[in-house]
């Protein structure tokens, strides 16, 4: 478990984290439904918790130059081929994956450099929701909509296509394979075994800029953990609250991260506010038991 003062040296450093986040990013992931911004939102967020110096314009403009590649090679082959949604993400898959050779991380998928959009472009490896993030910049690059999905455990980007007459998924982390429902249903049980979920359109929904900010924060909770890196844990868990303040989990994760610090109280606070807001919570009664056990203590 992390010592009280190692808390402290992220807490000392926090405010300005957050002010510096809620200014950069979160103003614009909260006030608009526009997800053509995500790239850059991410980067903001790799800056704030570990590239202080991040070149955000540069990297944006690295990117959107791929995108401009992109764009020559469809207007070559468009005097032959019609400029087809398919032949479009034929020509994006081939860019970024053969001739760029992006690829899907399994060797150390939960490594949060994997999170960190600017590793990724320099790196040229990573999860699925940063190789999301970079697919739907180089197609926002050639004026071709895409838009986040928030698959369960994988994500995705998809094309609506004109008069909203179907939509075309896209799997990045997979080398930009087209995925039908067949597919779909695949993946979703591959990640959830033996509990049959049935595969809805709820699941392939668009995601929000706020979603998916929050899921790249909620990785990099994961990974600092596991690393006992407590102090962007931290900073971490506070960008989530920053995005939505009621969040249950980041809610409940603050409190428990207050106990840790030796702010009984406040956590007593936080905790309560967690069953508040979600008293149906799976972990409800463990949250009871430390609100007691708080409890107990200060009666002694």
């Amino acid at each position: 478990m992390p010592a009280a003062k190692d808390l402290q040296v992220a807490a000392n450093n926090l405010d300005s984290l957050i002010s510096d986040w809620k200014s950069s990013a979160v103003k614009d992931i909260i006030s608009s439904d526009d997800t053509d911004r995500l790239a850059e939102h991410a980067l903001h967020l790799a800056r704030v918790l570990a590239y202080p110096g991040l070149d955000i314009a540069g990297t944006l403009a690295m990117i959107d130059s791929m995108g401009a590649e992109i764009e020559q090679i469809l207007k070559k082959s468009a005097a032959t081929i019609p400029r087809r949604p398919t032949q479009i993400i034929e020509k994006i898959n081939e860019y970024l994956f053969n001739i760029q050779k992006f690829k899907p991380n399994t060797d150390d998928y939960y490594n949060p450099l994997n999170s960190y959009l600017n590793v990724v472009i320099e790196r040229k490896t990573g999860i699925p929701i940063t190789l999301a993030i970079l697919y739907l910049r180089v197609a926002h690059a050639v004026n071709f909509r895409m838009y986040p999905v928030g698959f369960p455990s994988h994500f995705l980007v998809k094309h609506v296509l004109e008069d909203n007459s179907g939509e075309i998924i896209v799997d990045p982390f997979n080398g930009g394979r087209i995925m039908d429902d067949y597919s779909l249903k695949g993946l979703l049980d591959q990640t959830y075994p033996r509990q049959n979920i049935p595969l809805t359109h709820a699941l392939v929904e668009k995601a929000t800029s706020a979603q998916v900010m929050t899921r790249m924060l909620n990785n990099l909770k994961g990974s600092y953990y596991e690393a006992q890196d407590m102090d962007r844990y931290l900073i971490a868990n506070e960008m989530v609250l920053a995005i939505d303040q009621y969040n249950p989990d980041a809610i409940r994760d603050k409190g428990v991260l207050l106990l840790k610090s030796g702010d009984s109280q406040q956590a007593l606070t936080v905790l309560n506010m967690y069953l508040e807001i979600n008293p149906e919570a799976e972990d409800a009664d463990e949250i009871l038991d430390i609100i007691r056990q708080i409890r107990s203590g200060a009666r002694q």
